[in-house]
């Protein structure tokens, strides 16, 4: 029960910074813009950072302005191909949750996997999407998706705006095995992510979550990766969104156990982190359930950067 009234609270302390964020893109919406029309721009992030070294994850405010030209955190946006972006930041050490194959309600990826159906079902602004837990090993955190508006300025004051100055992808590779990843600076995310506790909101991410969802490779042999490019049409950008387990969760979790995160949903055009996927962009649904994919943004270049 406990658990159920943390997830409640911060559903609504992010609904209500949801609707604010997404004016501009519903006064888009209302003036019919062509479902490929880039949605119209809100507020960018200073740059740089207005708390200069000062800036912490203390007190906990929403990402509310755009950290890239091309969509708010909420859209997780990632400049350059992801598999070599500096935006995607390597991180080590803890647990988290891991979304990218979220989505419907039947299972995906490779035929024999005996994977789990891990569904987004859509509910207001949120979707909330069964994920997987994962205990240890490298994961990444896309420096344009960090919801905590304070460590992601603290994290841009660290890392330069792309993540360059920073251990990411590009100079650790996809396990941190590439030469000199391990003297490189880890991002201050990470330690957020790293020492995210539902009953000190000083050390977390996010306040009230059990776990924070981030990217990782931990469920490739049982997926197949690539993309598939979709419309606009909405989405859920799950890039450090908190994560809850459920009443009666066995503790401590092990790999591959669920947990629900709730996602914010963005407007836009998207890519599906699967290849050739059924129905690719749309999901059915037998009943009035609404179902989104877990998905992100990759531009090749971006105004700005």
């Amino acid at each position: 029960m406990t658990s159920v009234r943390r997830s409640v609270v911060f559903i609504v302390v992010l609904a209500a910074f949801l609707v604010t964020a997404s004016a501009a893109q519903q006064k888009t919406a209302k003036a019919k813009a062509s479902p490929a029309a880039k949605p119209a721009a809100g507020n960018a992030c200073p740059q740089p950072p207005p708390c200069g070294d000062k800036c912490s994850n203390q007190p906990f405010v929403p990402t509310d302005c755009w950290t890239t030209p091309d969509g708010p955190a909420k859209a997780d946006v990632i400049i350059g191909n992801p598999l070599t972006s500096p935006n995607m930041l390597y991180c080590n050490g803890g647990s988290y949750a891991l979304c990218f194959f979220s989505g419907p309600p039947y299972a995906t990826g490779k035929k024999r996997a005996n994977n789990s159906p891990l569904p987004c079902v859509l509910k207001g602004d949120i979707a909330n999407c069964t994920c997987q837990v994962y205990t240890s090993g490298p994961y990444f955190v896309d420096i344009n998706g960090i919801l905590n508006r304070g460590a992601y300025y603290e994290t841009v004051e660290a890392c330069g705006q792309d993540g360059g100055k920073c251990a990411n992808i590009k100079n650790c590779g996809k396990d941190g095995s590439t030469k000199g990843c391990a003297k490189r600076k880890q991002a201050p995310v990470c330690k957020y992510v790293q020492n995210q506790n539902p009953k000190d909101p000083s050390v977390s991410l996010m306040p009230k979550a059990d776990l924070i969802s981030t990217f990782s490779f931990a469920m490739d042999a049982n997926y197949q990766m690539g993309t598939t490019s979709c419309p606009a049409g909405l989405y859920a950008g799950c890039m450090t969104a908190p994560c809850f387990f459920k009443p009666g969760a066995k503790q401590p979790p092990s790999n591959g156990d669920p947990i629900q995160c709730q996602c914010p949903t963005y407007n836009g055009v998207f890519e599906i982190g699967q290849f050739r996927q059924k129905n690719d962009c749309s999901i059915p649904s037998p009943d009035a359930t609404r179902y989104v994919w877990s998905a992100s943004h990759t531009v090749s270049t971006s105004v700005g950067h």
